[in-house]
């Protein structure tokens, strides 16, 4: 592992933790003193704190991306998998991560390069919950759109029961839908 991956790991397990709940809002000193090196080290590797930010939100899509892999590999049945996986995503400890990643985006309109590898790793449940394969990849994509939705609305505000409840009349009827056909 990269000097630049071990730092960017370093900070991602700081914002993840309880003690880095406002470490987004942050100086890159203020972060960089939270992981115990000095700010000039993160600017070398990273050049600004957007740049960090960058790296950070893609290290995070990776390791959701493996969770999601994790869930689908257990024994439980494709609904409970979504369930689950949605739950983990939904974490509020989560939301500043989720708040930067639509920030990346909207800065960066019509690029989405975390795309194609979420819809990869949602191939197989859609899959395992009896979608053919010619429309596997658009129901793929139709999860991932719905919960970048959702995922959207908890981190603006909406209140999160009300999300919960959305979020499980998507699966109902997805998982229902799928079946059918």
């Amino acid at each position: 592992m990269s000097a630049k991956d071990e730092l960017t790991g370093a900070v991602l397990d700081h914002l993840l933790s309880d003690a880095g709940r406002e470490g987004l809002d942050g100086s890159l000193r203020s972060l960089a003193g939270a992981i115990g090196v000095g700010h000039s080290l993160l600017l070398y590797h990273f050049g600004s704190r957007e740049g960090l930010l960058v790296a950070v939100h893609e290290a995070c899509e990776r390791r959701e991306r493996a969770h999601l892999a994790a869930f689908g590999a257990e024994d439980a049945d494709p609904a409970t998998t979504m369930r689950r996986m949605w739950r983990h995503l939904a974490e509020p400890r989560m939301w500043p991560l989720y708040r930067v990643g639509f920030a990346l985006r909207a800065r960066r309109p019509g690029v989405d390069e975390t795309r194609e590898p979420w819809i990869d790793e949602l191939l197989p449940l859609v899959r395992a919950v009896g979608v053919p394969a010619g429309r596997a990849r658009a129901e793929a994509l139709l999860w991932l759109a719905t919960s970048r939705g959702l995922l959207r609305e908890l981190t603006t505000g909406a209140d999160p029961l009300a999300v919960d409840a959305a979020a499980e009349a998507f699966f109902a009827h997805y998982v229902t839908a799928a079946r059918e056909r």
